[in-house]
């Protein structure tokens, strides 16, 4: 009797345990999601797409459009870095964020490249192995890529496409 007893106390934790962890994963996946929808971080994303239509260099960015795009960019670092450890469901990321990401890449790369030059030393590695991730998830799933897509929208709008 108390040999069964411990079994299902057993099968009761590990069941208890699984649920929590997928539950915490799935609302911190949910939070950092909220994080890279939040208006700043979608006007620091706009100004990227808007700089590469006007053709505009990272030298003419104001201070404030700098620091909005870096930031913009530094949230993705972070999200290549929970999802590298697998503190949230890659398959979730990969679903969201993919093609919007390989999008945002395609015109960040002036930006970057400026950061890497500032800092000596590539940065966001995390972001770009995200990026590198999302790039193969695209191809796998045969998901075209628009090379530019339209910039739409105010600053406060919730489209995830950019």
């Amino acid at each position: 009797m108390s040999i069964a007893l411990s079994c299902v106390a057993l099968v009761l934790s590990l069941y208890v345990f699984v649920h929590g962890r997928r539950k915490d994963k799935r609302d911190l996946f949910l939070r950092m999601h909220e994080q890279l929808v939040s208006p700043d971080r979608q006007r620091g994303r706009r100004l990227l797409y808007q700089m590469a239509k006007d053709g505009r260099s990272v030298e003419d960015l104001t201070p404030e459009e700098y620091e909005l795009i870096n930031n913009s960019l530094a949230y993705f670092d972070v999200l290549g870095i929970y999802y590298k450890n697998r503190y949230i469901r890659r398959k979730d990321v990969m679903e969201i964020w993919a093609l919007p990401l390989v999008r945002l890449m395609q015109v960040a790369q002036p930006f970057l490249n400026h950061r890497d030059t500032d800092q000596g030393v590539p940065i966001w590695p995390r972001l770009r192995a995200l990026h590198a991730d999302a790039q193969r998830h695209l191809e796998r799933h045969q998901v075209p890529i628009r090379t530019t897509p339209s910039v739409t929208g105010q600053a406060g709008s919730s489209s995830v496409d950019i």
